[in-house]
């Protein structure tokens, strides 16, 4: 059966990215498990640490714990897709909260707007 999922507090994230395929989760069984394919990002920097950073977490979620200079010797490459993946996710990242707070400050100004114009 699986644990109850809270019902609120869910985020919806809008992402601009190839579906590569959905299926039922194999870590929770009320939720779906999405394969994305983001584009390469538009210019290969290697420095942005944020992007070091997030590339060793999705190593360490993806492979049970192994950072990427564990996976590097055991399976060349695949740190390399982590960085390309985490290079395409930070700018995305970034902006997020800019546009929560731009989508939050517009229904509250709709809202007060239907509030001055009346019933």
């Amino acid at each position: 059966m699986g644990q109850l999922l809270p019902q609120e507090g869910w985020l919806n994230l809008e992402l601009h990215c190839h579906l590569d395929g959905v299926g039922p989760s194999d870590r929770h069984p009320d939720l779906a498990q999405v394969l994305l394919s983001v584009p390469p990002p538009e210019e290969p920097s290697g420095c942005d640490p944020r992007a070091d950073v997030l590339a060793d977490y999705i190593s360490r979620v993806m492979e049970m714990g192994a950072g990427l200079e564990e996976i590097e010797t055991e399976l060349p490459g695949r740190g390399e897709q982590y960085r390309h993946l985490a290079e395409a996710l930070v700018p995305w990242l970034v902006d997020v909260p800019r546009r929560e707070v731009k989508d939050a400050w517009n229904r509250g100004y709709e809202t007060g707007r239907r509030r001055a114009d009346g019933p």
